[in-house]
This record gives C-alpha cells, sequence and structure tokens, in this order.
C-alpha cells in the first residue's frame, strides 16, 4: 500500500513557472528522462522534493507532479518528515532482476570477446574461501593455450585472477595468505598488490618453467563489492612486458562492462586506499 502523500511537500507551487518543452522535443521522452532522474535521485539518497529539484535542476512544480505520480506508482516513498525514497514497487523489481542475475551468463559474451580482442584465452573466477574457481574460459589464438577448466581451483596467492580477487582485502589478510606460500613464490608481493590494488589491475609474471603471465581485474556488483574476476593468461612469448600493458586496458574495460551490468557504478568503492591499509598492518 502506497505511503499517504504530505499536502505540504506537493502541494501545487503557484509562484513557479512550469517549463514548456522545446517544440522539436518530444514530450513523452522529456518527461520519461526526468522521471528516471528524480527517480534515481531519491533512490540513493533521500531528499525533500525541494531538494529534488535543486539536484535535478527542475523547475519545483515539475518535480511535484512527477515525483506524486511516482509515488502514486510506489517507485518513490515519501515518509512523515516529507523526505522521498525509493519506494517497495523499486525494491521489488530490485529484488527480481537479482535473483535472475546469473554470473556466467553476464560476463559470458564480454568475456568471449576479450578473448577475440587479445587473441589470447580469457578467464573467469570467483572467490571460495582462500581458492578461486574458474568459471569459465574463451579460447584465444595461441598455438600453446593455458587451458585451465571450468571447475578448477587454485589457491588465491598463485594465480592473477586470484589475486584480484584480494584487490579489496587489507594487509593482514594478504599476510595470512601469502605466509603460506614458498619465498620464491612470494617476491616482493605487498608491493606488488598494493600497486594492484591502487590501479585496479593485477600484472602477474609466471615463474620458470612454465612462465605464465596474466592480466586480470575483479568484477564488482551493486554494492561496489568484488564478486567474481576476468584474466588474460597466457605464456611470455605471447604475453611479454610490453603486451601486458596493452592488453591491461582491455581487461579493465571488459571487467567494467561486466560489472555495469551487475549494477555496479564507477566511484561506488568504499575502501580505504592500499597506503592506509598498509599503515594498519
Amino acid at each position: 500500500m502506497a505511503t499517504p502523500i504530505s499536502p505540504t511537500a506537493l502541494a501545487p507551487d503557484n509562484d513557479a513557472e512550469t517549463a514548456r518543452p522545446a517544440p522539436e522535443r518530444n514530450l513523452g521522452a522529456q518527461t520519461l528522462e526526468r522521471g528516471l532522474t528524480l527517480l534515481a535521485l531519491a533512490a540513493s539518497e533521500p531528499m525533500t522534493v525541494g531538494n529534488l529539484a535543486h539536484a535535478s535542476g527542475l523547475p519545483l512544480s515539475i518535480v511535484r507532479r512527477l515525483v506524486k505520480t511516482l509515488i502514486a506508482r510506489e517507485f518513490l516513498a515519501i515518509a512523515p518528515d516529507s523526505v522521498v525514497r525509493g519506494g517497495g514497487e523499486l525494491l521489488r523489481l530490485s529484488q527480481a532482476s537479482l535473483q535472475r542475475l546469473d554470473l556466467v551468463s553476464v560476463a559470458r559474451p564480454w568475456v568471449l570477446a576479450l578473448a577475440r580482442q587479445t587473441g589470447l584465452s580469457a578467464f573467469l573466477g570467483r572467490r571460495e574461501l582462500d581458492k578461486s574457481v574458474h568459471l569459465m574460459r574463451a579460447a584465444g589464438a595461441e598455438r600453446v593455450a593455458v587451458t585451465t577448466g571450468a571447475g578448477s581451483t587454485r589457491f588465491l596467492p598463485e594465480t592473477g585472477l586470484g589475486k584480484a580477487l584480494l584487490l579489496d582485502d587489507d594487509v593482514s589478510s594478504w599476510t595470512d595468505l601469502f605466509g603460506a606460500i614458498t619465498p620464491e613464490e612470494r617476491g616482493d608481493w605487498l608491493a606488488e598488490m598494493t600497486l594492484a590494488a591502487e590501479r585496479g589491475v593485477v600484472l602477474k609474471i609466471g615463474p620458470a618453467p612454465d612462465c605464465i603471465n596474466a592480466v586480470a581485474a575483479p568484477v564488482r556488483d551493486a554494492t561496489g563489492r568484488i564478486v567474481a574476476a576476468i584474466n588474460v593468461a597466457a605464456q611470455a612469448q605471447y604475453l611479454d612486458d610490453e603486451r601486458m600493458a596493452e592488453v591491461a586496458t582491455a581487461v579493465l574495460e571488459t571487467a567494467l562492462s561486466i560489472s555495469r551490468e551487475l549494477g555496479f557504478a564507477p566511484g561506488m568503492v568504499a575502501k580505504p586506499p592500499a597506503a592506509k591499509r598498509a599503515r594498519k598492518a
């Protein structure tokens, strides 16, 4: 049931002129665009109708009319203190969308496109405790390829994909995990992870004799949380230092595209910078 509308919050603004759309603009599209703007603003940060008008740059009279309609449809709700926020219908649609969201289905076309773009094998994986689980592989064009299949697990610190899944962890977590690998494998892991966390991408040089290099980046959901990672992995003859720098851009863009489809918006990650995390360790 819709929340009763405060009569003062949505009362007509007799002093304000109702803005008239330019003749060449489609009135229906303009109204939809304005309504979506107000919906996004109120859902992300509850505020009064007056503040909505200020934040959107729309006339108060138009904001009142559109908000009244959105409240009637329960996309927005208004509290007794006249603060407008996301309504019940918005929450129901959000939950229904999340329940139908399948990570592999969303990511698959992007991972396949990444393999085509780079000519190298690309992978998607997620975290299970201290291991990464591969969810899919997209074959590249290299003659000698990394063929890790779906269902394979690896200790997180051992792979570029695993390290990307760790980028939001603090130094104490890194220390616990990296303490379990040999000094030869460990290297200067703290500096490597700190730099990767700042850049948002992992560049991993693999040890001999396999010399498997990788470029990996995290995938985030609507809360900004890391829920998966993607990577491109190949022998050094296909993925040397110079090529890794080139591929990093494509990997980052692909990870962001998948994250956007999962509801992520850039700038919503809430974590302290790596330098601050290092001081806490």
